[in-house]
């Protein structure tokens, strides 16, 4: 493809603006550009103390690889102005224009990646859209079986489900979504990460994978069926095995969890910063940092770029 991406630095008050300049800073492999307020990214590049030449663009072609010293922006205007750190919900608009725009364009294959920067999903529900993460979001335009899969270099932790309360996680569990979900991790794994038979391990959803039916049955009932499935069905698949012993039974390429916060705060405490959000099962690439607004860093320099470079590198491979 065109090897060009697109970056999203989200909320303005946050540290995307931040984190964006920073990674441009950098000399990148890849043709990048920003769908941003182009004056508010001259504002943050001041406060960082970052020299660039800006160059608004509405024509793709154009855009060179990231040098480290030129800026190529398609311009979205901010809806009010900005205070570092603290959030106003009238810019959700201008937010959720700048992920439409990446999407549109990457559905029209103008550009090979979209690469998402944080936001406050807070702020978007306060001001009347209902938004529970990019993931989401983007599926119901692009289409699709998305997964959320977080990943470093090391560990690959895909989801089962994603944005929704705990207590609704069991209904949503099923042998139907298993399978297909893990099909596609499977094909994905494959495809865009060149393994060439992924050997998977799957999570119980309850307390020691359901002590045999005595903490809980959708592991006999759901789980063990959809993996035996898999399993006749040729993909290299393990489980249910319980959550809190998962990482020490052996080397795997995936991990599938049933949901946001069985496997992800050891992966985070272990590599926080080191973190990809890849979404998986979509029909166009898109990537992600790993971390939130951080409104207390924004404007101070502070604030990592690591993990949002490491997306970056990341859409350029498998893009």
């Amino acid at each position: 493809m065109n090897n060009i991406i697109a970056i999203t630095p989200g909320e303005p008050s946050g540290i995307g603006p931040d984190i964006t300049l920073k990674c441009l800073s950098k000399k990148i492999n890849s043709r990048i550009f920003v769908i941003y307020d182009i004056e508010h990214l001259r504002y943050r590049a001041k406060k960082l103390n970052l020299n660039f030449k800006f160059k608004e663009i509405n024509i793709y072609d154009d855009i060179k690889k990231c040098d480290g010293k030129v800026i190529y922006c398609q311009n979205v205007n901010l809806v009010s102005p900005v205070k570092i750190g603290i959030p106003c919900k009238n810019n959700s608009s201008f937010v959720i224009k700048c992920l439409k725009t990446a999407i549109k364009a990457c559905l029209d294959n103008r550009i090979s990646a979209m690469v998402t920067g944080p936001v406050d999903k807070t702020i978007i529900n306060k001001s009347g859209v209902k938004f529970s993460g990019h993931t989401e979001f983007i599926s119901k335009i692009t289409g699709g079986n998305p997964i959320m899969m977080i990943h470093s270099s090391k560990n690959r932790v895909c989801l089962m489900t994603t944005h929704i309360r705990l207590k609704d996680v069991s209904r949503k569990i099923s042998y139907k979504d298993i399978i297909s979900k893990t099909k596609v991790i499977n094909n994905e794994l494959k495809i865009k990460f060149k393994i060439k038979k992924p050997r998977i391990f799957i999570t119980g959803l309850n307390p020691h994978a359901g002590e045999s039916g005595y903490l809980g049955n959708e592991e006999n009932k759901i789980i063990k069926p959809a993996i035996d499935s898999l399993k006749r069905s040729g993909i290299d698949v393990y489980g249910p095995y319980p959550a809190d012993t998962i990482f020490h039974k052996g080397k795997c390429d995936a991990i599938v969890s049933m949901y946001h916060d069985q496997i992800l705060p050891v992966l985070k405490n272990i590599e926080f910063n080191d973190l990809v959000n890849t979404t998986l099962g979509l029909p166009i690439t898109r990537t992600s940092v790993d971390h939130g607004t951080a409104y207390d860093l924004a404007g101070t320099k502070k604030a990592s770029e690591k993990s949002l470079l490491k997306a970056i590198n990341v859409a350029t491979k498998i893009s």
